[in-house]
Formats: C-alpha cells, sequence, structure tokens
C-alpha cells in the first residue's frame, strides 16, 4: 500500500525538551531534535511505521529548502517538489517534562504564482495516481497565496480516479473542500464554523458531520481533543475514546489519525465498505500512541498494539434518513 501526502506549508520542525516552561525567564533545554515537517510530511511517516510506503508532495524553494528535501530522503520518503516559496518556514515545539506541549508556528513565505502553482501540484498529484497510490491526505495550513480551493480540486481529481482522499486544513480551504467528495477531518471548532453552534450532544456533532457527506465523501472525521474521535458515514455514526488518559505531546495525534484514517480507506476502496468501528477504533490508538512520542510523526508501535482491543466505542443515533 503507498500513500500520497500534499504538504502546502512545509517546515523544518524543531523539538525542544525542557525540564518545565516558565513564561518570562530563561529556560535551559535538555534536548534538540529537528526534522523536514509539515503536518503532512508527519502522516506520512506514521504510514512508513504502520507498514505503508509514502510519497511526499511539498512546496520547495529559497532558504531552508535542500534542508527539507534531504530531511525527507532521511526519512525514507520519495519526494514530489514544487517551487514555489521563498524560504522554508520553521516550527518549534517545546515539550516539558509535565504539563502541555507549546508549539510556535511560523506563518511561511508567500506563494507569488499560485494559478502555476496549482496546475503543477494537480499535475504531480495525477502523476502519482496514475502510479498506483491508494489514498492522498491533504494536510495542514496553506502557504500565503495558495489558493484556498487547491486542496478541493486535488480531492477531485482522486474522486475521478475511485482513490479515497483524506482532507485536513481549516478556514477557507476547509469549506471550499465541502463537496469535493474529500473525507474531512475537523475539529469541534472548525465544524462549528462549517454548521454553526451544535451543543453538547454527541449526536448533534454526528448530524452536522453528516451534512459534509455530499459528493461521494464515504466519511468525515471529528476529533474531539480529550472527549476523543467522532466517525461519520453514510452508514452511521460513532464516538471512540482511548482507553486511558494519556500524557505527552499531542502535536503529532492528528497527523497520526488522518494516516490511519487513509490506510484504513485505501483498504476499504479495494475491498468494499470498511469495517466502521474496527477502523475507528485502529484511527483511536494510532493516535493515542503518537501522544507518547515527543516528535511529531512517530509513535509507539507497542502501545498502539495494546489498546487497539481496548478502544472504547459507542454508536450514536442520527437523524432518520441520514444513514444508507
Amino acid at each position: 500500500m503507498e500513500l500520497l501526502t500534499v504538504t502546502l506549508n512545509p517546515a523544518l520542525d524543531l523539538t525542544y525538551r525542557v525540564p518545565e516552561l516558565v513564561a518570562g525567564g530563561s529556560v535551559r533545554v535538555a534536548e534538540v531534535t529537528g526534522r523536514a515537517g509539515g503536518k503532512g510530511v508527519n502522516v506520512a511517516t506514521v504510514a512508513q511505521a504502520l507498514g505503508a510506503t509514502a510519497q511526499a508532495l511539498v512546496l520547495v524553494g529559497g532558504p531552508g529548502s535542500d534542508e527539507l528535501t534531504d530531511g525527507l530522503t532521511d526519512l525514507g520518503l520519495r519526494t514530489r517538489a514544487v517551487t514555489a516559496l521563498a524560504g522554508i518556514r520553521r516550527t518549534i515545539a517545546v515539550v516539558p517534562d509535565q504539563g502541555d506541549t507549546t508549539i510556535l508556528l511560523e506563518p511561511g513565505s508567500r506563494v507569488t504564482a499560485p494559478e502555476e502553482v496549482s496546475d503543477q501540484v494537480l499535475k504531480e498529484v495525477a502523476a502519482a495516481l496514475a502510479e498506483g497510490v491508494g489514498a492522498v491526505v491533504v494536510s495542514g495550513s496553506l502557504a500565503p497565496g495558495v489558493p484556498a480551493e487547491l486542496p478541493a480540486r486535488i480531492a477531485e481529481r482522486c474522486r475521478e480516479a475511485g482513490i479515497p482522499c483524506v482532507v485536513d486544513t481549516s478556514g477557507e480551504a476547509l469549506g471550499a473542500a465541502v463537496g469535493s467528495g474529500a473525507v474531512l477531518k475537523p475539529n469541534r471548532e472548525e465544524l462549528e464554523q462549517l454548521r454553526g453552534p451544535l451543543g453538547a450532544e454527541p449526536a448533534a456533532l454526528a448530524d452536522a458531520a453528516g451534512d459534509l457527506l455530499t459528493g461521494g465523501a464515504p466519511a468525515c472525521l471529528v476529533t474531539l481533543g480529550a472527549a476523543g474521535l467522532l466517525l461519520r458515514t453514510p452508514q452511521g455514526a460513532w464516538l471512540a475514546r482511548p482507553p486511558e488518559q494519556i500524557a505527552g505531546n499531542a502535536t503529532g495525534a492528528g497527523d497520526a489519525a488522518a494516516a490511519a484514517l487513509a490506510l484504513g480507506l485505501a483498504k476499504g476502496s479495494a475491498g468494499g465498505v470498511p469495517d466502521w468501528p474496527v477502523l475507528l477504533a485502529d484511527v483511536v490508538a494510532t493516535s493515542a500512541a503518537a501522544v507518547l512520542s515527543p516528535v511529531a510523526g512517530e509513535l509507539d508501535l507497542a502501545a498502539r498494539e495494546r489498546w487497539l482491543p481496548l478502544v472504547r466505542i459507542d454508536e450514536l443515533p442520527v437523524a432518520e434518513g441520514m444513514t444508507q
């Protein structure tokens, strides 16, 4: 199984391990790790850890590009690079021994030829589809100047090819992807931006997620933080939670979920409708196992296997006429 990930705002990721993070003072960093990054890159490396192969389509250009592409090679990823940027941004994750991780995100440089860049990205996606990739994941923010509709256009190409596409983005780009056939992966706040206030009941979230099953989308996955993950499909809705409270670095948890979801959908597209609760358990266990790693894009495989049969899954009621 091979996965294509698309990262339209790549980064050089730095992770600082510190005993504790105190605002306003000097903090001695105990350990520094760095690697090629961006959410799509994290998805690709998790897919590799799960036994798949992966291609990484990234925007490059300017200072940091060689470091990025060399880093992708070091990670064992086949790279598809589209020159578009004036430089590669950095992200910094500060991970204390106790407490929550703090993330600093640079904005990324502006794309000055958006239509040309979009055309080149779509050509690379078409080439990967022609080679037989099993699924595509468009993940993360868009560099300034990248057209908001580009993730939707990628998803439409995938739909035409009969290949599942997961879109994990936000804002205008997420809204533009509704109806494209993409499997959308919003969090609760992003879902409410699309559908309005939803209240506290999971069933209301399930119905709102069902509204996003347009254009042939097989599923919508809503991330709810500590409350778990909600999966909505034409066949029903389920809420899943990890078997225990997990402390660590949650930076890459959503990327791990996207990788597991895409690989499960790829297997389903080859052999029929997936067993959704089984797939959801895999997504939750994989996401939780990523929290144990201090570096986004990595996961504790032993913990994943241990938690897989212990994930708590509840089927949710959905409005009449909203299942198939």
